[in-house]
């Protein structure tokens, strides 16, 4: 089957909102690995200070402390990197995990509609490329796989309602400005992706089964643990990302790993692999409206982003996310706020 033709836009000097926070972080990274100039924009909402240093440390990355909903020019070091030509802009500026927009729903929303509109303003005007980072959870409780084409059914009025309908939203509001101007923008839809250099107290489920099983912790599971996920390493995420925006495919497309995995046994598998097998398992109550099964359809994007395809199998991320997690959080006492998380099956 061959590969359908798109035309390219080669990166050069790239924004990326919620740079500091884990997703946006490796982002930039990568980006630098392609040779770009890139300028990292956070509030510190969610994302971390010690990953904003992290970057600072980099030749090519510039940090810039601004709310992307209130207005980019009064912000010196966006304003001055706008001067001179922007490729693209990535819109990854949200609270991702149910912790944190519980906390932040109204934050969560503008991030997703105000937030990316002045984005979209400054990439249509400029003749930059968007791409919005949106989420399996536009799916809502559609059965798996999740194919680009389903029309998923949510809750809009409950507690995970300013996270999807602020992802539906936005998906909505590319569209529009694509109509309207004729503009080249795009949206990925992610799904459940780990790695090093999640925030610790964000409630992510390999991050918090993973401490505790180091610490010999028992292993906290909402609801009775037969939900699945479908785990994306943040490598392969990247790759994906790098693939789509570089080509200009303007329609969703789902980014992420296929392979499912209940919760119950992936804590078995973080017990067995940490060499604490009697570790009790034990289970919390469910969390309302949390999806039972996700599973992306991956049948477009490998079509359409040869040869980008996941590749990093789900026992190596987790050796390499537990390493990190035993370096940098088993530290923390058990009174701070991530052994009180509950966990979400995110």
């Amino acid at each position: 089957m061959g590969t359908q033709k798109f035309d390219e836009r080669p990166f050069s000097r790239v924004v990326v909102t919620g740079g500091c926070g884990f997703l946006g972080s490796h982002l930039v990274e990568s980006l630098v690995d392609e040779g770009c100039e890139v300028l990292a924009i956070d509030n510190f909402a969610t994302g971390l200070r010690s990953t904003a240093d992290l970057l600072a440390d980099l030749k090519s990355v510039r940090v810039a402390e601004h709310d992307i909903c209130e207005n980019w020019n009064a912000s010196s070091e966006v304003r001055d990197f706008f001067k001179k030509p922007v490729s693209h802009i990535f819109h990854f500026a949200s609270p991702a995990s149910p912790t944190k927009y519980t906390e932040l729903p109204l934050e969560t929303m503008w991030a997703n509609s105000v937030g990316l509109g002045k984005a979209l303003d400054f990439a249509t005007s400029l003749g930059s490329r968007l791409i919005f980072s949106s989420s399996s959870e536009v799916y809502g409780f559609a059965p798996p796989p999740h194919a680009e084409s389903a029309m998923g059914v949510a809750n809009c009025f409950g507690p995970r309602a300013c996270y999807v309908e602020g992802k539906r939203f936005g998906e909505a509001l590319v569209y529009s400005y694509n109509q309207k101007y004729g503009a080249s923008h795009g949206v990925v839809r992610i799904f459940n992706t780990y790695g090093p250099r999640m925030s610790p107290d964000d409630g992510r489920v390999v991050l918090n089964l993973g401490r505790r099983a180091i610490k010999g912790e028992s292993l906290q599971i909402n609801g009775d643990g037969n939900q699945t996920r479908s785990f994306c390493y943040v490598e392969d995420l990247n790759r994906g990302l790098l693939a789509y925006a570089a080509r200009m495919i303007c329609h969703p497309l789902n980014l992420g790993n296929d392979r499912q995995i209940s919760i119950n046994e992936l804590a078995l598998k973080i017990r067995r692999m940490v060499g604490n097998l009697k570790l009790p398992i034990e289970h919390l109550p469910s969390v309302q409206d949390e999806p039972i099964h996700r599973q992306p359809d991956l049948e477009q994007s490998l079509k359409l982003l040869q040869p980008w395809r996941p590749s990093v199998e789900l026992d190596e991320g987790l050796k390499l996310t537990l390493e990190w997690i035993r370096s940098n959080y088993v530290s923390l006492s058990a009174e701070e706020t991530i052994a009180k998380v509950p966990v979400a099956a995110i």
